[in-house]
């Protein structure tokens, strides 16, 4: 462009208008100021295009790396509660297997056995007692003789 701003309106400061100037051009002058005018569009109309893509490309990197940071913290937090999960898996099968086991010793009579183990143990149990209250008994008969002997000798030493 080598005729002044073809942007401006009214004349101002004595220029003629921009009507006035296209005017007076001839068309092949008219032609080459429009094509160059309109290259000088294009071009920056890519530039513009290109600096919005680096602009979206980087608030996207931008975006990633705030967002890596929460990214990291939200994996090791998901990563530990599936270690704290299959701890307890692990522990849950635990108790399922002693629960199987202690149902089939009941089914097979493992139960009986320590059944007849209490059977037994009661039965010492109530023959011991029965031993003590027997020795208790004695030891009371005893205590009545030595009480009677006391007696008998201080009726004796005091007359």
């Amino acid at each position: 462009m080598t005729d002044g701003n073809p942007s401006q309106g009214l004349g101002e400061e004595g220029e003629p208008d921009l009507a006035a100037r296209l005017s007076d051009m001839s068309p092949e002058r008219l032609a080459e100021e429009v094509i160059s005018v309109w290259e000088e569009v294009l071009r920056v109309e890519g530039e513009l295009a290109t600096a919005r893509q680096r602009g979206r490309a980087l608030e996207m990197e931008l975006n990633a790396r705030e967002s890596g940071g929460s990214n990291r913290a939200r994996v090791a937090e998901l990563e530990e509660a599936l270690r704290v999960a299959d701890s307890r898996i692990a522990q849950m099968e635990l108790l399922l297997e002693n629960e199987r086991v202690r149902r089939a010793d009941i089914e097979v009579g493992g139960e009986q056995g320590r059944f007849v183990e209490l059977q037994d143990e009661n039965a010492r149990l109530l023959r011991s007692e029965e031993e003590h209250v027997m020795l208790i008994l004695d030891m009371e008969a005893q205590l009545e003789l030595l009480v009677s002997e006391v007696e008998n000798l201080r009726r004796r030493s005091s007359q």
